[in-house]
């Protein structure tokens, strides 16, 4: 018996060994020589988790810029296994974009998105994300902003009542956390239609939002890469809540669809946000529940946190330079002089803000890292793609080189003035990406903070408090964040 299961054991570890070393020839090997054959400079990779943690799972944001000090503004990395290029040369990036768009139409896939996620816009290829594409684009209209404007007021009322609490207690506030409650309930009234019931149900809402797209780094990033079909069963018992959270917007949104639906049925007029717009158009047939289930989740999620970032990055900024906060305020008080009413096209007449929104997604791209497909072999100024490589586009990195932006580390709006524009280089600026696929949600995001800013610089002034951390501590999971907060001083202006 003893040498039926020494003979089993010699099988079972001659099966493990044989399988071990066919994952690491897939998924490292391979990879490696595939991306190195290219001919660019190659960051050496570990086994398995390839360059995604040479400085810190929550420091991708700083491994561009390490990159792109070492090799350049082209080099070759593993994104776990998947052999990646990327490119930081705008040029490239142009014809990547735009020019020669029908070679890279189509992000890469990280992993196999799981329903209904592999019906959302940032995941659909080819046709499909043409047809919904374009179904979506109207729904963004200067006609259909203007009629959200009542709801961006309101939220923006209840944002100064809190800084009046603070003022009025004498004590900082995290702006950060605190915008983002504006931009959950932005978000919830313009795609749903919704108002939170209670207090503990928006802050419920805000959690799940925040968690899927702060939370995914380290292990579980590992997870989603590799044991994709497993997550739901391992990541709770790491301590992880993304799972959870995901299937509570789900609910959530699902439950709003399937109301919108009964009222309509029953002739019952609906609110007409942007939910509304996607369920009338797939009464033509053009969008189905899965598809607009998967777009109003990624509104919901995106536009919350994408939207809550920028705005906490900029009052940083704002009470950090104190002499550019005056001349915004001055811009404002001349435009805006009324405080219960502001109006779209005064949003869009202010461009000293303008210039203070572009300059902080420079220096805090939420988006700090764009990515594409390679449909089939390619060369671009020298440099060759292969098919089904996957290119990064090191945001971050491209906003901070100093070959493109002279000092880059210090905030200057100006350098957004229409003089200073007309001198960038196409895809040196890619906050909202480029091209056919940019951000189809921006012109809401960009309403929305401009509103939220002018509400609180007509009656506040931002400062810098002992608590106020100088310079901010970045995370990078989807998205990047302060780890600390956003904490500052305000009061009432006099």
């Amino acid at each position: 018996m003893s040498g039926y299961l020494q003979s089993f054991c010699q099988l079972f570890c001659s099966i493990i060994l044989i399988l071990s070393l066919r994952f690491i020839y897939k998924n490292y090997l391979l990879p490696y020589w595939r991306i190195k054959r290219l001919g660019i400079p190659v960051a050496p990779p570990k086994p398995i988790i390839g360059n995604n943690f040479d400085y810190g799972s929550g420091n991708q944001h700083l491994a561009q810029l390490k990159r792109q000090e070492k090799y350049g503004s082209i080099c070759g990395t593993l994104f776990y296994h998947i052999p990646t290029i990327w490119v930081g040369d705008p040029e490239i990036l142009k014809v990547i974009t735009v020019s020669d768009f029908s070679t890279f139409p189509n992000r890469y896939d990280l992993n196999e998105p799981r329903p209904p996620f592999d019906k959302a816009i940032i995941q659909l290829k080819n046709q499909d994300w043409k047809r919904v594409r374009n179904i979506l684009i109207p729904t963004f209209s200067a006609s259909k902003l203007k009629s959200l404007m009542p709801i961006l007021n309101d939220a923006g009322n209840d944002l100064t009542v809190t800084l009046s609490k603070a003022d009025q207690e004498g004590r900082p506030i995290d702006i950060w956390r605190t915008c983002g409650v504006f931009t959950m309930k932005v978000t919830l009234a313009t795609v749903f239609g919704l108002e939170m019931d209670s207090k503990e149900q928006e802050k419920k809402m805000t959690e799940a939002a925040s968690m899927f797209f702060r939370d995914i780094t380290g292990v579980v990033q590992f997870l989603f890469i590799y044991l994709m079909p497993l997550v739901g069963l391992i990541e709770p018992l790491l301590g992880g809540k993304i799972i959870e959270s995901v299937r509570y917007l789900l609910k959530t949104v699902e439950n709003v669809i399937q109301e919108r639906r009964e009222n309509i049925k029953a002739g019952i007029p609906c609110r007409k946000d942007i939910l509304q717009q996607m369920i009338e158009a797939g009464d033509d047939d053009k969008l189905n529940d899965a598809e607009i289930l998967a777009q109003a989740i990624t509104f919901l999620v995106a536009g919350y946190d994408t939207t809550a970032n920028t705005l906490g990055f900029t009052c940083y900024l704002l009470a950090t330079h104190p002499e550019i906060q005056k001349k915004l305020r001055d811009e404002i008080d001349a435009k805006c002089p009324d405080l219960d009413s502001i109006e779209y096209d005064t949003l869009h007449d202010l461009p000293y803000m303008d210039m203070i929104i572009s300059e902080t997604l420079r220096l805090y791209p939420t988006a700090f890292f764009l990515n594409r497909d390679i449909k089939k072999d390619t060369t671009i100024n020298g440099v060759h793609f292969t098919k089904d490589l996957m290119i990064g586009i090191p945001v971050y990195a491209i906003h901070h080189n100093p070959k493109i932006w002279s000092n880059p580390e210090e905030f200057i709006p100006e350098r957004f003035s229409p003089k200073e524009k007309a001198k960038h280089a196409p895809c040196s600026f890619l906050p909202f990406g480029n091209g056919p696929r940019n951000c189809v949600g921006m012109r809401l995001a960009l309403l929305e903070a401009k509103l939220a800013l002018v509400k609180i610089m007509q009656k506040f002034e931002m400062r810098a408090v002992p608590e106020t951390e100088i310079p901010l501590t970045l995370r990078s999971g989807n998205t990047i964040s302060p780890i600390n907060g956003v904490v500052v001083g305000v009061s009432r202006r006099r």
